[in-house]
């Protein structure tokens, strides 16, 4: 079923409880499919990030018709509700988009996913509604992770230029 759909198109996001089936597309009226993906998930307590997550799941229904995703929710709760000790869940979440594991270079499989060396491959949702700001602790850390990754970008377009000369 991956192939009946373009899952390198960003999606707009739509939760929705249910169970069984959703319906129709919330957008456009036509079909949804539901697949089995890999996903990013971010969860928080409050205005607070607590952790993130990559998880394997069937609870995305991609319409055919149109760019839309719309994500059980209740599946999602399940999920979250089987944790470990140190993971920090909270009680909110965000399904950000789809790891696209193909996008993995053969040569950085063996890689831990999300390092210096090899980044997640995210295809990212379009959400309708913003996220609740951040308060000044995690403003200040996302400055930091923003400006880390600005120069690490930096950094590999040197090296590529420097590789093509």
């Amino acid at each position: 079923m991956r192939s009946e759909i373009d899952l390198s198109e960003p999606r707009d996001l739509v939760y929705e409880a249910f169970e069984g089936e959703p319906g129709p597309c919330p957008q456009c009226g036509g079909r949804l499919l539901q697949t089995n993906q890999t996903y990013s998930v971010s969860t928080r307590r409050g205005r607070k990030v607590r952790d993130s997550f990559i998880m394997g799941s069937d609870f995305g229904w991609f319409c055919g018709g149109c760019p839309v995703v719309v994500i059980n929710s209740h599946k999602v709760r399940q999920m979250l509700a089987h944790s470990v000790p140190h993971w920090d869940v909270g009680n909110e979440f965000c399904v950000e988009g789809i790891v696209d594991l193909d996008a993995i270079p053969e040569n950085k499989r063996h890689l831990p996913l999300g390092g210096d060396d090899n980044p997640i491959p995210l295809i990212n949702f379009k959400s309708p509604h913003a996220p609740p700001p951040l308060n000044k602790r995690d403003r200040q850390k996302r400055r930091k992770l923003l400006a880390s990754k600005l120069k690490e970008r930096r950094k590999q377009g040197k090296q590529t230029a420097l590789d093509g000369a």
